[in-house]
């Protein structure tokens, strides 16, 4: 499940973002937090595996058809391809009229993504 980054969730995470190599050092974390509350073009989510424990963090940025998906942070026991799908297929449902797109480490992601879902398509008609 999704939820929408607030300050009460920011040791939480900055857990999260501390799994990412640019964000390591705490001024980036700080810039990278203070970047997505300012901006109303960008969202941080955290994301709940189960309904107990966060399990990882997710950053959108959006223009006007696209949601972009600029990471997923998760936490690593929690790594793996079926947890990012759920986190897509989240995204998707969230934001149900946009287009879905990520950065260039997301690309191979999103596309076997992608194509899982025409698959599912294809085998219920």
């Amino acid at each position: 499940m999704l939820n929408k980054y607030s300050d009460e969730n920011k040791k939480i995470a900055m857990g999260f973002l501390s799994y990412i190599p640019d964000l390591k050092d705490m001024d980036n974390m700080e810039q990278e937090l203070r970047l997505y509350a300012e901006d109303d073009n960008r969202q941080l989510y955290l994301w709940k595996s189960n309904l107990e424990d966060y399990s990882g963090i997710v950053a959108l940025s959006f223009s006007e058809h696209t949601v972009f998906v600029e990471y997923i942070s998760l936490n690593p026991s929690y790594r793996s391809q079926s947890n990012m799908y759920k986190i897509l297929d989240e995204i998707q449902q969230k934001f149900s009229n946009q287009t879905i797109l990520g950065n260039f480490n997301l690309v191979k992601l999103i596309k076997g993504w992608h194509n899982k879902q025409a698959e599912e398509v294809s085998e219920e008609e």
